[in-house]
């Protein structure tokens, strides 16, 4: 059994919890596949050691979902009145905490995950800030042609050339960096979400 087919045996035996509730700990197993994979282990290691997706149910919901109980009767007797099952899913409080060893999996996942996913973020930041750089600088390139003829007294025809090229080239830098700073905005953003969502280890209902 791999990664999807794990995963997809999972949400079938939740499926008497809320979305929410199922997707919260199928959360919980894609940080833990990806914790593994990590450190070089395969799909159907990790299936092996996490054990049958219909224990890890079971063992998930607990006594939160109660069957509906056949009453059967005989006669002209009235049958008994069957009492509703209990809510699929009620959790006092309506908050749900992970147990502790599934936390620690996740922060040490986590942990690995951002030794990554951190460096890779920070280096396209730095993408973005020259592109901002190059953009500045060749919209202002008129400028340090001026100074520079104060300075130096001398203008040249192919260094006025140069810096009108230099304003095109610069504004069209500034509008890329324009989208590749929203873009990068909304992608750190979003992980930075995940990541807390995940290590806090609590949810409202």
């Amino acid at each position: 059994m791999n990664k999807s087919e794990f995963l997809a045996n999972l949400r079938a035996h939740l499926s008497v919890l809320p979305p929410e509730e199922q997707n919260e700990l199928l959360e919980d197993y894609e940080a833990h596949f990806a914790f593994g994979l990590e450190s070089g282990r395969t799909e159907e290691d990790i299936v092996l050691e996490l054990g049958d997706p219909a224990e890890l149910a079971k063992e998930a919901i607990g006594n939160r979902y109660v069957p509906r109980e056949h009453v059967y009767w005989f006669g002209g007797a009235e049958p008994a009145s069957v009492p509703d099952a209990p809510a699929a899913y009620r959790n006092e409080g309506g908050v749900r905490r992970r147990g502790g060893f599934t936390s620690m999996m996740v922060y040490i996942g986590l942990f690995f995950l951002n030794i990554i996913v951190v460096p890779l973020l920070i280096s396209f930041w730095a993408v973005v800030v020259s592109l901002a750089a190059s953009a500045a600088a060749g919209i202002l390139s008129p400028l340090l042609l001026g100074l520079e003829y104060v300075w130096h007294g001398d203008l040249f025809t192919s260094k006025i050339f140069a810096s009108v090229a230099a304003v095109g080239l610069g504004i069209l830098l500034a509008v890329v960096t324009r989208y590749v700073y929203k873009g990068m905005l909304r992608l750190s953003a979003a992980y930075l979400r995940w990541n807390v969502r995940v290590a806090k280890g609590d949810h409202q209902a």
